[in-house]
This record gives C-alpha cells, structure tokens and sequence, in this order.
C-alpha cells in the first residue's frame, strides 16, 4: 500500500469523493469537513489530508487540522494493513494526534497501529452514533415558531455555543468563551442558526457540513429551565423540514450515546440510526 497526501482540500476530494460518496450519509462528517475547508479561502490552518491506496483505489482517508480529532474513513472491512501505512505517515511528518474518529469496527485498527508506534494508551472518549433522516415524522404541536437567528441574537447564541460545547466536550475541552462566540458570529452570518421562540428563544440548532445531498444538524442546544417541553423535538423536527425542503435529501446527526434524551428525541423526530462511531483519546 501506498500512503499519498495532499496539500489542499479540492485535492483530497478529488481522490476520495468517488468512493466515500457512495455512502454520502455515513461518511458525511469527513465529506462535510472537507468541502466546508474547499469552499472557504480562510479554512486550512495546520491541514492534515490523506490517503492509504492499493490497486482498488483508496483504502482509508484521513482528515486533520491543527490540534483537532483525527478523521477516518474507509468502505473497506479491513483497514489494519491501511492503518499501519497511516501510522507511518504521521509518525514521519511528526504528528502526534490527540484523538481520533472513526468508525466501529475500523478505528479500533488504527488505534492498535498508532499505539505500538508511540506507546500512547488510548482511551475510548465517546461513543457515537450517526442519524439519517429523510423525512419528519408527525408530531404533537409545541407552542411556538422556528426562526433564522440575526445578529440581534449574538450575545445569546454565544452563550448557548459555549454551554453546547461544555455539555459536548465535558472533559475533553470545550473551546473558550471568546472562540464560540467567533464561531457564533460566523454561523449567525452564513444563516446557520436557528431558534425555536415561544415567544422568546427556548432552545437553539444548526445546519453546517453539506455534502451534495445532505447536511448535518447540530448544536441542538436547551437552556436547563426551558428542557422537558418539547421545544428541542420542535426546533430540530422544524430545522430538519426547513433542510429536506430546500433541495437536500437527507439530514444527519451524531448524537453522544451516553445521552438516552437525545437519541430518543432525534428517533421520535424520523433518524434512523446508520453507524456507530468512536472518538480514542490518545494519552
């Protein structure tokens, strides 16, 4: 096997699009990450872009930036001669991921092979799981309407941002106040955001990531005084709807699963559960 980088995101498209585009929804995290950095001149940073080949063509793809996780994926069953060719490379540009991503069933090969090259141990972080929607189910009615979130919004969806991310992340590290609200004035400005109001905001989503037929919903955030009344099921069902009708054909989320309230929701709403993720943290 051959390991091959590349400098730029249109490039690692190029060698991956065919394959993982097969499954768009179940590879949509790598996808998505990889055409938002091709779409926005100022993405890029430290970029860690990556393919392991044989004759078939790509065998893994990897995709990092900066301090960020370590992305995989692979349609391939077995991914352990793949995953020691990745181990190589990074060990040779003297990258030292902290965690990493992957599929069941695939990261835990990656995750053996990096661990004889730094004598690391790993440690599962999270487990994960991905949603695929197609279309909302009926639902009882929530008081109240969705909305696109302004400018007007900032300091509240800032807050909202941060306490996401703290939720999220727990011990991993949540980004500081200051960087999520960088990232809630950038996320306000592309018209991301959304907020279920009743008749004043309750509970807060966001698309991000689309692929040619789909996008990610996330940053599905609930103030603790306004949880247990429906207002996230509305929010994501409406968000959702909003997508699908735009022109995508599908929806996905990754939940936590150590969240019983969050998988049950998202399942009410019409996600169907497509794959199980790992998140290793190297330490």
């Amino acid at each position: 096997m051959r390991a091959l980088s590349y400098s730029t995101a249109a490039a690692f498209l190029d060698a991956v699009r065919p394959v993982l585009a097969e499954h768009e929804a179940e590879h949509h995290l790598v996808l998505g990450v990889a055409e938002a950095a091709a779409a926005d001149s100022r993405a890029g940073g430290r970029l860690f872009a990556a393919t392991v080949e044989d004759d078939d063509g790509p065998a893994l793809a990897a995709w990092m930036v900066g301090p960020r996780p370590l992305l995989l994926a692979s349609e391939r069953d077995d991914i352990a001669t793949a995953a020691h060719s990745l181990a190589d490379l990074l060990a040779e540009r003297g990258l030292e991921p902290r965690h990493v991503i992957g599929a069941v069933g695939q990261i835990e090969r990656f995750v053996e092979a990096w661990s004889r090259h730094t004598q690391q141990s790993p440690r599962v972080a999270m487990r994960q799981r991905v949603y695929r929607l197609d279309a909302v189910e009926p639902l009882p009615t929530v008081t109240g309407c969705l909305r696109r979130a302004t400018s007007s919004d900032l300091d509240l969806v800032a807050r909202w941002m941060h306490a996401f991310e703290e939720e999220a992340l727990g011990a991993l590290g949540a980004p500081s106040a200051s960087a999520a609200r960088d990232v809630a004035e950038q996320r306000i400005a592309g018209g991301h955001i959304h907020l279920w109001c009743d008749p004043d905001p309750r509970t807060m989503a966001g698309s991000a990531r689309p692929t040619a037929h789909g996008i990610a919903v996330n940053a599905v955030y609930t103030p603790p005084e306004w949880r247990r009344r429906g207002y996230a099921t509305a929010c994501v069902a409406e968000l959702s709807r909003h997508l699908l009708g735009s022109g995508f054909e599908f929806c996905v989320l990754y939940t936590d699963l150590a969240n019983p309230t969050s998988n049950a929701i998202y399942t009410r709403i019409g996600y169907r559960a497509i794959r199980d993720f790992l998140m290793f943290e190297f330490v």
